[in-house]
C-alpha cells in the first residue's frame, strides 16, 4: 500500500498542481496530528472527541491519496466509536507512524 499517491492525488484535483500544492500545504501546517494530544484523550475517556480528531487527519488523508494514513486511520477511528475491537495503543502508534511517513513523503 502506497504511502502518497501523487497520480491519484493529482487526478482528484484535475490535474491542478497548484490546488494539490494547497491541499499539501493544508495538511502539513494545519492538520497536525498530535500523538500526545490523542492519547491524553483517550486516557481521559474522551472517545468521541479522540474519534472526531481522527476522522480530521484521515479526511485530509484521504482528499490526499496517503492511503496507509487512510486506512490506519479508519481502523482506529472505528474502534474509538465502538465499530469495531482493537487494541488502542498499537492504533494510534500504527497511525501515528503513518502520518510521519505521510508528512516526509510530501515534504
Amino acid at each position: 500500500m502506497e504511502i502518497y499517491n501523487k497520480k491519484a492525488a493529482l487526478d482528484l484535483v484535475d490535474n491542478d498542481g497548484d490546488l494539490l500544492q494547497i491541499l499539501i500545504d493544508s495538511f502539513l501546517n494545519e492538520t497536525r496530528f498530535e500523538k500526545p494530544y490523542l492519547e491524553n484523550l483517550i486516557k481521559e475517556g474522551k472517545m468521541n472527541e479522540a474519534a472526531s480528531y481522527v476522522h480530521a487527519t484521515k479526511g485530509a488523508a484521504r482528499q490526499l491519496c496517503m492511503e496507509k494514513l487512510k486506512d490506519s486511520g479508519q481502523q482506529l477511528e472505528d474502534v474509538l466509536r465502538r465499530k469495531s475491537e482493537g487494541n488502542l495503543q498499537e492504533l494510534t502508534d500504527k497511525m501515528f507512524q503513518d502520518y510521519e511517513e505521510a508528512v516526509n513523503a510530501v515534504k
